[in-house]
């Protein structure tokens, strides 16, 4: 896809997006064949979620976390809105869309294993190690990017854009300067 406006590049198109996330429902349908307890943090995880979801072949539960951002300088985050399910002696997998810092994977990751999990690992779309703060385990992940800005399957910029069946880089100046910037580029072309 070419872009009449400068920054944008799309590193995974539909067909791509399909068969990552066909490799990491295999991996967690072969892991959990009794079954899985899907954990997804809201809102950013949805897409991905409703097709990694659809793509295994294992029975799963869907719940649902949502996190406050961090506070700048503080670290701190809050719950949102918790799972409804009771996670105890069951295998749970966190789906978030992005890892970055590792922040809110390691605030999760000490939260759920309070309440016993049989087992609990992360899965996520889209690994920016490279923005890593804190270190963290992730058991299955779909795409490795550099430590770049991205948009599309899940992904936003002030809540545009995640309903894109595409993953783009783009200049973080450009939205800034206007939100609405690569909307002619990606949604009317």
């Amino acid at each position: 896809m070419s872009a009449a406006t400068p920054g944008l590049d799309v590193i995974l198109d539909g067909r791509q997006i399909d068969a990552t996330v066909e490799r990491l429902a295999g991996e967690i349908s072969e892991r959990f064949n009794d079954g899985v307890i899907l954990a997804a943090v809201l809102r950013g995880s949805v897409p991905f979620l409703a097709d990694l979801s659809r793509a295994m072949t294992i029975h799963s539960l869907i719940d649902f976390l949502a996190i406050t951002k961090y506070e700048r300088g503080t670290g701190r985050v809050r719950l949102l809105k918790d799972l409804d399910i009771d996670i105890g002696g069951r295998d749970v997998v966190v789906v978030q869309d992005i890892v970055d810092t590792g922040l809110t994977s390691a605030f999760l990751r000490a939260e759920l294993q309070r309440r016993s999990p049989r087992s609990l690992s992360f899965c996520c779309f889209v690994d920016r190690s490279p923005a890593r703060v804190v270190p963290v385990e992730l058991d299955h992940v779909g795409v490795e990017i550099p430590d770049e800005f991205v948009i599309g399957y899940g992904l936003d910029y002030r809540g545009r854009y995640r309903n894109l069946k595409i993953l783009a880089t783009v200049d973080t100046r450009v939205l800034a300067a206007d939100p609405d910037a690569y909307v002619g580029d990606l949604y009317l072309s």
